[in-house]
């Protein structure tokens, strides 16, 4: 990813991480449609992934919460 994307997406992630995560490494839009959208943008960056009980941060994305 370029530059520009790393930060785009660093805040991205952590608006998500403040807004829609349950405090457990899953994500839980609630239904919100903003909320879907920006999962679907993390997931298509390999930054999140789907799983049984919500979506999760990948490593990678915990990487990138990290470093922003």
């Amino acid at each position: 990813m370029t530059p520009k994307e790393r930060e785009i997406l660093g805040a991205l992630a952590w608006m998500c991480e403040q807004y829609i995560s349950d405090d457990n490494g899953y994500l839980n839009h609630k239904a919100m449609h903003a909320g879907e959208l920006a999962i679907e943008v993390l997931a298509a960056y390999g930054l999140v992934e789907p799983t049984p009980l919500g979506d999760r941060w990948t490593d990678k994305g915990m990487r990138l919460l990290d470093e922003s």
